[in-house]
């Protein structure tokens, strides 16, 4: 009896992992999106990370409707495929933001939207899962040591100043700057920085909001230059027209900087592949 008993549970046990086995898990990596430059980019380095699963980029703030459109047609190729769960890598700085919210809105996610004018969300077949962006991660603080080794001469005499795009809203920017400064504290113990500092540029924000957010950075790298070399490290995903304007808003200051952006890097495709990898964050 013990022995029926057995096999019986081994036979459910074996009919379980087939059927985990032939769920087909559908990747859908999400970015900002920008000039041919970024948008290609990113999907050279989404293509770089193989992903072992049926895999689509889109691209967008979901906002407009060739964004909207865009998003909606790559859904709908993974579902053609045969996926029995779709999930979302937001490749974003941060999850605090309009445009992460957004996403999560026109997937089903949430149940306001950052931009109603963009219309209701999409009409999907299969369950949706969206895991984080970029945030703190380990890989974002070795590239932003790497870029800060490679403007450094002497680092017991340098400060690094981290300069991201910054979201809108005041809280959301309070969050952003306390995830950058868990970077710094990394770029600074690792790097051995005098100090490593943090700062959001605002860009989409309201003018009067925009322009206090550029006094700040001004009086940061100021500060950073003063007894040794300010360098200016720029948080932002990928190339394309943000990192020229830092040089703008910086001018006249003595400082270091060379506008070199996350990607292209291997430790972002190695971030992609750990979030497909991981399927409790997914």
């Amino acid at each position: 009896m013990r022995f029926v008993l057995r096999l019986a549970a081994a036979a459910l046990v074996m009919c379980a992992t087939a059927q985990a086995a032939e769920e087909r898990i559908g990747i859908l990596v999400m970015a900002h999106g920008g000039d041919n430059r970024w948008n290609g980019t990113v999907r050279k380095t989404v293509r770089q990370a193989k992903l072992d699963a049926p895999t689509e980029v889109a691209l967008g703030m979901g906002m407009h409707p060739g964004e909207i459109r865009e998003l909606r047609e790559a859904v709908n190729r993974l579902e053609r495929k045969g996926v029995a769960r779709i999930a979302v890598v937001p490749l974003l700085v941060s999850s605090h933001s309009e445009v992460f919210r957004q996403y999560e809105y026109l997937l089903g996610l949430r149940p306001q939207a950052e931009w109603p004018e963009a219309g209701p969300p999409l009409r999907l077949e299969v369950p949706v899962v969206m895991g984080p962006a970029l945030d703190g991660s380990a890989q974002v603080a070795q590239i932003l040591l790497e870029r800060a080794k490679d403007l450094s001469r002497r680092p017991a005499e340098e400060t690094v100043v981290l300069i991201a795009h910054g979201p809108v809203s005041d809280e959301d920017n309070r969050r952003w700057l306390t995830a950058m400064q868990q970077l710094a504290a990394s770029v600074q113990q690792q790097g051995g920085f005098r100090a490593v500092l943090s700062a959001t540029m605002r860009d989409d924000a309201p003018k009067a909001v925009k322009e206090q957010a550029e006094r700040q950075i001004r009086e940061v790298v100021a500060r950073a230059g003063e007894g040794g070399r300010a360098l200016v490290v720029p948080l932002l995903l990928a190339p394309g027209g943000v990192e020229k304007k830092i040089p703008k808003i910086l001018t006249g200051l003595a400082y270091v900087y060379n506008g070199e952006t996350l990607l292209p890097h291997p430790k972002v495709v190695e971030w992609l592949r750990q979030q497909v990898a991981q399927p409790t964050r997914l």
